[in-house]
C-alpha cells in the first residue's frame, strides 16, 4: 500500500510504502520527497525525526546537483542546453535561438524517439570496436531508473532522457551499452572495455548522476514522462 502523508520533515511529501520487511528502508527522491518503506505497524514519523540530519545533507547534495536547471524547469533540455519550447505546426530545432517548435507534447516525445533512435545507430556503427552485428532489437523506451540497457538476446533499449544529454555523454552511454554485448555485467573486465573507448568513464557517471537529478525536475521532461 503507498500513501501521501504530512511528513514531520519539512519540504516535501513523505510517501509511504507498507510491506512485509525486516527493516525500514529510506530513500531521499531527486525531487527532494521522501520515500518510505516499512513494516505494516512501524513508526515512520520517528524514524524521520532521527533521521532528519541525513535527509537534510541529502537533499542539499540533490539541490547542489540541480543547480544547473534551477529556474530553467520550463526550459526543454535537449543535447545538454537549455531551449525554449514553442508551439508550432511542424517540429523544429532552432539551435542558434535554442527554441523547440512542436504541436503538442505527444508530437514532441515522436520526434525525440526518431532523432535519439538515428543518432544511437549511427554512434554503435560507428563504434572503434564495432559489434553492430552483434546487436539484436534497439529500442527507446521512457524509463525511470536507467539510461539504457542491454539484454542477454543483445537487444538495446535507450532511455528518450539520453537525448537531453550533451555529445560526449550521448556518447559514453552508447559505449556503456555496447561493451555489455561482451559483458552483460559491471565486473572489471566491463569496465576495462569501457576505459579502451572511454577512459573518463568515472567523471562521465558523475555527470549522468547530476543530469539526472536536473531532469527529475524539469516541468518538461516531466510532462514527456507522462505523455503517452
Amino acid at each position: 500500500m503507498k500513501r501521501k502523508e504530512e511528513g514531520s520533515i519539512p519540504g516535501g511529501d513523505v510517501t509511504v510504502v507498507r510491506k512485509r520487511v525486516r527493516a525500514a528502508r529510506l530513500q531521499v527522491q531527486p525531487d527532494g520527497n521522501l520515500r518510505v518503506v516499512a513494516p505494516p505497524s512501524f513508526d515512520v514519523d520517528g524514524f524521520l525525526q532521527r533521521n532528519a540530519s541525513w535527509i537534510e545533507r541529502r537533499r542539499e547534495e540533490l539541490d547542489r546537483l540541480a543547480a544547473e536547471g534551477c529556474g530553467r524547469e520550463e526550459l526543454l533540455l535537449l543535447h545538454g542546453r537549455f531551449h525554449h519550447l514553442l508551439a508550432g505546426a511542424r517540429f523544429a530545432i532552432e539551435t542558434t535561438g535554442e527554441t523547440v517548435t512542436c504541436p503538442s507534447i505527444r508530437d514532441l516525445r515522436q520526434n525525440l524517439t526518431s532523432l535519439l533512435m538515428e543518432e544511437v545507430t549511427e554512434r554503435i556503427e560507428a563504434h572503434p570496436d564495432s559489434l553492430s552485428h552483434k546487436v539484436g532489437r534497439i529500442t527507446i523506451k521512457m524509463q525511470r531508473t536507467r539510461w539504457g540497457s542491454c539484454s542477454t538476446l543483445n537487444n538495446l533499449n535507450f532511455n528518450l532522457r539520453v537525448i537531453a544529454l550533451p555529445d560526449s555523454l550521448r556518447d559514453y552511454i552508447v559505449i556503456h551499452e555496447v561493451a555489455h554485448l561482451r559483458e552483460q555485467n559491471h565486473s572489471q573486465r566491463f569496465w576495462r572495455l569501457v576505459a579502451d573507448s572511454y577512459p573518463d568513464y568515472r567523471e562521465a557517471e558523475a555527470e549522468l548522476r547530476r543530469y539526472w537529478v536536473i531532469i527529475e525536475r524539469n516541468g518538461v521532461w516531466k510532462r514527456l514522462q507522462d505523455s503517452v
